[in-house]
């Protein structure tokens, strides 16, 4: 193999890897472009309205808290810290629906966080435990499907996992193969051929996995198929009409469901959702009982 021919591979490689990593990128920055609000208050004024916020919490004045949370948040748009305190100030005013609704969003931005988890998890026993005694000592199945082997592997890619982790994994993965190549390619040395020939197979399997898990995770992100109940009490109805006979027993607010299939009105917009609890709670609840995730 001549040296020119030597080079003209390892550049060819470089080229390709920046075409896949700046692609990749490019995926995960429009991600969070979808979510950003138009700024009209500076960092500053931000900052100082939060910690306004964060005093007002402290101090028990949790729908004061909520509500400054709810203008920067308006203002400067989402992250996770954010929506967390402004979760967790909806808590306290004891409107689980839309605590639950802040504390998933801010998941999406955060996935690996701890407090977000924990208070979620708490959540979620919390809501399923009233929507139990709504069943007043009848059969009746009211809290979500016991996850399988297949889902807790899509959960742990596409939902424990940020786009952009997997998208620095993917990164990591191109360089390492690129320097094991150019190891291949120019040295003359058998042994570290024969490493750098099989590392670079290893290390271009891993790049494509991890850019696959990083779409994974984005196309979670950027999904409309999960939703959380924010009115008091909800029942699910048999059919996408105010008049249908109601399915099931009524749920609580904050109760997370996953939206199956959209009936617009004349305008084109939403006005029911059939959505699913578990496998035995699944029917139609109007757009105005619930908030997209």
């Amino acid at each position: 193999m001549t040296r020119s021919f030597k080079y003209l591979i390892i550049v060819l490689t470089i080229l390709m890897s920046s075409a896949n990593v700046s692609s990749l990128y490019a995926a995960t920055d429009s991600v969070g472009s979808e979510t950003q609000a138009s700024v009209t208050i500076g960092e500053e004024t931000a900052a100082k309205m939060v910690a306004e916020a964060d005093s007002a919490y402290s101090k028990g004045e949790f729908e004061r808290a909520a509500n400054i949370y709810g203008q920067v948040l308006e203002s400067v748009g989402p992250s996770a810290s954010l929506l967390y305190n402004l979760g967790n100030a909806c808590y306290r005013m004891g409107n689980e629906g839309e605590a639950r609704l802040y504390l998933e969003r801010a998941k999406r931005l955060d996935p690996s966080d701890e407090y977000i988890n924990q208070n979620i998890a708490y959540l979620s026993t919390r809501i399923t435990d009233v929507n139990k005694a709504e069943l007043k000592g009848k059969k009746g199945d009211v809290a979500p499907d016991a996850e399988g082997f297949f889902g807790k592997v899509d959960r742990n890619i596409s939902i424990d996992t940020s786009s952009d982790s997997w998208a620095r994994l993917a990164v990591m993965a191109f360089i390492l193969l690129v320097l094991t190549l150019a190891a291949y390619l120019f040295s003359r040395n058998v042994y570290v051929r024969k490493f750098g020939f099989f590392s670079a197979l290893a290390f271009l399997f891993f790049a494509v996995i991890f850019v696959v898990f990083s779409e994974m995770a984005a196309s979670h992100f950027e999904s409309k198929d999960e939703a959380v109940l924010i009115q008091f009490k909800t029942t699910l109805s048999a059919e996408p009409t105010a008049e249908s006979t109601a399915v099931g027993f009524p749920l609580h607010r904050g109760t997370k469901i996953r939206i199956l299939d959209t009936e617009l009105n004349a305008d084109g917009e939403a006005a029911w959702y059939k959505v699913e609890l578990n496998h035995n709670n699944i029917g139609w609840v109007a757009a105005d009982a619930v908030e997209v995730i």
